[in-house]
């Protein structure tokens, strides 16, 4: 699991570090790089050439730290087994949100290159962010169901935290609509434009989050296996 998970970061990092360089190799001196770009996809921020290399090696840099973390997690989780037995969810939801860093890193590259030729429009870039986060909830919501009680995996509530049955059962429920939320944003991603956009795709995934954390309590309530008391702390 932990290895697998290494080798994906590897591979992401050294393709966020190749457009860190291409940028680096291509972008001018003495113009205005576009470093931020607003839900309708203009530009809206700009920064010298120095300063758009390092807001660009953030992603790198964060991409290291999540794998860091993410390498530590089954070391430091309280429940290491069950971790250990969703090991295909993690690996999977980990390779995933490396693969999605890396492809942001290029895209960011990207518009900086042509925002410094003069290109201030980016929505075509924004269409394919969302729609890549958008496949990344469909691999979550895939493999939510087959995961196991975790701090650092899943839907993790005070009521999830403490009943196996409220565990399987919130998740068994919220996968699929995981699934629904990303086919959703994937559609809007290409249907819709401008703040809209953004806003839909965000909106499903909150509230399909949000009804998750709800029905965790509904479920708790009556589940025979809850721990509960002054002698529990999460």
């Amino acid at each position: 699991m932990i290895k697998t998970g290494l080798i994906w970061s590897g591979l992401a990092i050294a393709a966020m570090l190749g457009s860190l360089a291409w940028a680096w190799s291509t972008l001018p001196a003495g113009v205005d790089i576009p470093v931020h770009w607003g839900p309708n996809g203009q530009a809206d921020g700009f920064a010298t050439r120095d300063k758009a290399l390092l807001i660009l090696a953030i992603l790198p840099a964060s991409a290291l730290f999540t794998s860091v973390l993410l390498a530590a997690a089954p070391y430091l989780d309280p429940f290491k087994e069950n971790l250990r037995r969703s090991r295909q969810a993690y690996t999977a939801i980990w390779a995933g949100s490396m693969v999605l860093m890396a492809a942001l890193t290029a895209g960011i590259a990207l518009m900086m290159i042509r925002g410094a030729s003069g290109a201030t429009d980016s929505n075509e870039f924004v269409r394919f962010v969302m729609a890549g986060c958008g496949v990344l909830f469909v691999i979550i919501g895939n493999y939510l169901p087959k995961t196991r009680k975790s701090f650092f995996l899943g839907i993790r509530t005070p009521w999830t935290l403490t009943s196996d049955y409220t565990w399987e059962k919130t998740h068994r429920l919220v996968g699929p609509l995981y699934i629904v939320a990303g086919l959703i944003g994937i559609v809007i991603a290409f249907a819709m434009s401008g703040i809209w956009l953004v806003f839909s795709f965000v909106g499903t995934v909150l509230a399909v989050s949000l009804f998750g954390v709800a029905y965790s309590w509904w479920v708790w309530r009556n589940a025979n296996d809850r721990d509960e008391g002054a002698d529990y702390v999460v």
